[in-house]
């Protein structure tokens, strides 16, 4: 009975000339849609690889050179978009991809794809989260409100009732195909969105498995929005009151709740500006070390500690340069400093992540929100961990070249002594490993566990509801 009903709800959508109509356009603007993001984001993609090659040839054509000045002269480093980044942008639209490595210095991440698009560009470019999160449940509402509720006003359910169907079995066979319908959306953009070959150029086994999970995680998210819909038509007084309600709760979870509770999470924990960030690493860093001014005191009791180590009474005398081990000094205490800072900031980025957390407990649109950009790796957590391989590379290169300062070449050189290019091109270039999609996920179990639960509750209500409406449908 439950397959007729799915079958016959279906056969009723496809033979309403309106719905019909519907229903193609927009299948079709799904995956122009899909199609446009995955076109802009492998154009973005291949000029961000021919940038991070074009820098690596820079790095290796200076050829030789003083250890010193090719730290200052740094390098850069390209935060990698990932494979499933077209599906899901996250906010790393909004945050800087490039980031420049050298001494003495933690970079911050430069020109993001907002800051590079004009100004109606930034919100009309939807990706497939986009649409799975905000345009398909706003379809499947109207389709659903509009369907079961309206049997109900026309007699179409007392009579079916009549004829010996339950109110269960026809809440199921209308929760069913409405959930078949979304994941039928569900495929096409994600086809859309990944079905050339050059969008899958690059895929890897990690890449299927997000990819996988995006899958999942959004058919469930869409069983949840199927199921309230039905729940709403049963419980409604009226297709329209259900229409109304579904509505209201639709912009209320997707626009007011996200908007009011970032607001509250900036409000309670306020992140310094990029400017006083810096000026508070600077003065602190102004307190330790300087490896540029031979008179400091730190260096010059260090200077001291080498000399007494190799037996000898002046600079000159020593084997190595001592240049390099103050370098590195002023380098490890910049680390600390950073270390220090940074961390702070970062615990301060918990606490809002703690706070919107809470708020995706009782909100599924921002619940699903949250695991998809974890799962697309383009979430705030993927940035961080970015920046934290970024800072590790940074620091092994240059104290490789600081110890190439203080410990390589000839024992008698001037600041005219170069090291060789084999040297430079013998330094690894940087690749950024991303996580494993399980690693990405686990901060966001609490999230996934209120798809859960929301799937149970809005289950239940269908069932409930269904009850309800058997005994008032019911003939005396």
């Amino acid at each position: 009975m439950t397959s007729l009903l799915v079958r016959l709800q279906l056969t009723t959508w496809r033979r309403d000339p309106r719905l019909l109509g519907l229903l193609t356009a927009m299948a079709l603007l799904l995956t122009l849609a899909s199609s446009w993001a995955t076109a802009d984001d492998v154009a973005r993609r291949t000029a961000q690889q021919q940038a991070a090659t074009s820098a690596r040839a820079e790095w290796l054509e200076r050829g030789a050179d003083h250890p010193h000045r090719r730290a200052h002269y740094g390098d850069f480093v390209f935060r990698p978009a990932g494979s499933l980044a077209r599906l899901d942008r996250g906010v790393q639209a909004q945050l800087g991809k490039v980031l420049r490595i050298e001494a003495h210095r933690q970079g911050t991440p430069l020109f993001s794809d907002a800051s590079q698009a004009g100004t109606v560009a930034r919100f009309a470019r939807p990706d497939a989260a986009f649409l799975l999160q905000l345009v398909v449940p706003l379809l499947l509402i109207f389709l659903g409100a509009t369907g079961l509720a309206a049997d109900r006003d026309a007699g179409r359910l007392k009579l079916a009732l009549i004829q010996g169907a339950s109110a269960r079995t026809v809440a199921r066979g209308h929760f069913l195909a409405l959930w078949g319908l979304g994941l039928s959306l569900l495929a096409l953009v994600v086809a859309a969105s990944l079905g050339t070959s050059t969008a899958l150029d690059g895929f890897t086994t990690l890449a299927w498995e997000r990819l996988a999970g995006f899958m999942l995680v959004h058919a469930l998210f869409l069983a949840i929005v199927s199921a309230a819909v039905v729940a709403a038509a049963l419980w409604a007084r009226s297709a329209r009151s259900a229409l109304l309600v579904l509505l209201a709760i639709w912009v209320v979870a997707t626009a007011v709740l996200p908007r009011a509770m970032g607001s509250t999470a900036n409000t309670l924990y306020p992140l310094p500006s990029q400017d006083a960030f810096q000026a508070a690493m600077q003065a602190s860093r102004e307190a330790g070390p300087d490896g540029h001014n031979p008179e400091d005191e730190a260096i010059e009791q260090r200077k001291q500690e080498v000399l007494d180590e190799y037996g000898v009474t002046s600079v000159k005398d020593l084997p190595i340069d001592f240049g390099g081990i103050a370098m590195q000094m002023d380098e490890d205490f910049g680390n600390e400093v950073w270390d220090t800072h940074h961390g702070e900031l970062q615990a301060q980025f918990e606490r809002q992540g703690e706070l919107m957390t809470l708020a995706a407990l009782v909100n599924p649109f921002q619940a699903i929100d949250h695991i998809s950009m974890a799962i697309t790796g383009t979430d705030l957590a993927h940035d961080l961990d970015f920046q934290a391989q970024a800072e590790r590379y940074r620091r092994g290169l240059v104290h490789a070249l600081n110890h190439e300062h203080a410990y390589g070449g000839p024992k008698e050189r001037g600041a005219s002594w170069e090291a060789t290019p084999d040297f430079f091109a013998g330094l690894d270039a940087f690749e950024y490993a991303p996580p494993r999609w399980g690693a990405a996920i686990q901060h966001r179990t609490k999230e996934l566990w209120s798809l859960v639960v929301w799937t149970f509750l809005a289950l239940l209500a269908i069932r409930r509801g269904a009850a309800r409406l058997e005994r008032s449908q019911r003939p005396c």
